[in-house]
């Protein structure tokens, strides 16, 4: 079937491919940076508003497998323009939200989308670039996840300051659309229907139950005591055995379990990834909050700032992919952990009132994570065989994606405990809140977050290094 796709449709379809591939990204993180205007916008507290980011990425790792897997039984083409399709909807009804409820519904409609672009990409371009060509393409499909990343928090800042927060998701409109009509015109019978392929419902049911149990515990507890919303807790802990059960016994599971068990290097690579995504992602989320909820900076500014890290991760990623090559994926790896560590601890430790001081500590975690990406996901690929590449790359965006979810809703829940139910919504006077009981209280709250993290991070240098004896 490659053969009957022309040079022309090939290009056409590498850059819608490669659109979806800077959607994910991009919308997960701008949606987390303009949360400060949003919540000044529909005048609401901060336990509600960190919803609008969170609902974005549920159905990431819960639901990515199961529809690629869809992709494959019923046509990937067909399925990835439903991904486009739910972006345009969900992205519409954001954009003319009347309140924040609405807008937590849109997020979940184009984080849906997302679950069915982000492996449908790779997928599609892997389908019907020849051999020779293939590596080039996905290249360019990994380097809009980058680009994704990186223009976030200055393109997101540009937007919402000189047109307004709503013209954020109107250009996701606008940019889902061209994808949309682009894939019905390149796509065009390119679909290879397969035989049924039994899709483990059962366990993604019960690991998307037990990440929403374990989600909302730490949401409802950071309002509330932390006992009493115990009961989900141990629901979620309890989803969780059972999803190991499940796997362990169905033919065809969501993630293949024996490869954690039996393969030391495929386990170190993926509990890395998730040390890794649970202690940076929520990072760029709190200081966007604290740049402009604390320190009163506009969106523009606070994008600038924050841009510093994602431009040092894109441009050390290909440089950091060659050293593994060269000298161990798991070293350079391991010294990535060690750099984001290091950058933890510098923004523990300066004082970041000085907006030097917060660009410095985020250019090294930049670093870090430019040192870290590429040999850790070369290091997991390599320690698998061809044929379960496949399935490698689906656990390591499972992890991935689980990572953020985690990341984000843990830093969530430090800082509402901290702020306290009521003082949250002051954040969104517009007011700058220095020399405030309620700066004192966010700067406790991030400092516990930065605290875990700069933890992790170093475990995460440990793990790196763990391989077969």
């Amino acid at each position: 079937m490659v053969g009957v796709v022309d040079r022309g449709r090939r290009r056409l379809i590498l850059f819608t491919t490669s659109l979806a591939a800077f959607q994910t990204p991009y919308n997960s993180t701008v949606l987390s940076f303009i949360t400060p205007v949003l919540g000044r916008y529909f005048h609401v507290p901060l336990y509600i508003l960190v919803y609008v980011p969170i609902v974005y990425l549920i159905p990431l790792p819960t639901l990515m497998i199961a529809l690629g897997r869809l992709s494959d039984i019923y046509g990937r083409a067909r399925v990835f323009k439903v991904g486009f399709a739910l972006f345009v909807i969900g992205s519409i009804i954001g954009a003319l939200a009347p309140n924040v409820y609405i807008l937590i519904l849109s997020s979940l409609l184009m984080g849906i989308g997302s679950s069915i672009l982000s492996p449908g990409s790779a997928a599609i371009v892997s389908q019907v670039f020849p051999e020779g060509e293939r590596g080039f393409a996905l290249g360019i499909n990994a380097m809009s996840v980058y680009l994704g990343l990186t223009s976030a928090p200055f393109l997101g800042g540009i937007i919402t300051q000189f047109l307004g927060w709503r013209s954020v998701l109107l250009i996701t409109t606008i940019l889902s659309i061209l994808g949309l009509v682009i894939s019905f015109i390149s796509m065009r019978g390119i679909d290879i229907l397969r035989h049924r392929i039994p899709i483990d419902v059962y366990g993604s049911t019960t690991y998307a139950l037990a990440l929403l149990s374990i989600v909302m515990y730490l949401l409802l507890s950071a309002m509330n005591n932390w006992f009493n919303y115990i009961y989900l807790l141990i629901i979620g802990v309890a989803l969780l055995i059972l999803f190991v059960l499940i796997e362990n016994r169905i033919r065809n599971p969501m993630l293949e379990l024996s490869l954690f068990t039996r393969n030391i290097s495929f386990m170190a690579g993926n509990l890395t990834a998730l040390l890794n995504y649970i202690s940076t992602y929520s990072i760029p989320f709190l200081l966007s909050l604290y740049l402009q909820a604390v320190l009163g900076y506009n969106p523009f500014m606070a994008g600038l700032i924050l841009v510093s890290e994602p431009i040092f991760m894109a441009a050390l990623s290909p440089i950091s992919g060659r050293l593994s090559d060269r000298y161990g994926s798991r070293e350079i790896a391991a010294l990535g952990m060690g750099i984001i560590g290091v950058a933890f601890v510098m923004l523990l430790v300066l004082n970041i009132r000085n907006l030097i001081n917060i660009v410095i500590s985020l250019a090294v975690l930049g670093i870090g994570f430019g040192f870290f990406s590429a040999p850790n996901t070369n290091s997991v690929m390599g320690s698998v065989t061809s044929d379960k590449y496949g399935v490698a790359s689906g656990v390591l965006g499972t992890m991935r994606f689980t990572g953020q979810l985690l990341s984000i809703t843990v830093a969530s829940a430090i800082l509402i405990n901290y702020l306290g139910r009521y003082a949250a919504l002051y954040l969104f006077t517009g007011i700058p809140l220095i020399n405030t009981v309620i700066y004192q209280s966010f700067l406790l709250g991030l400092r516990v977050m930065l605290i875990i993290s700069a933890v992790l991070s170093f475990i995460g240098v440990y793990t790196s290094l763990l391989r077969e004896k």
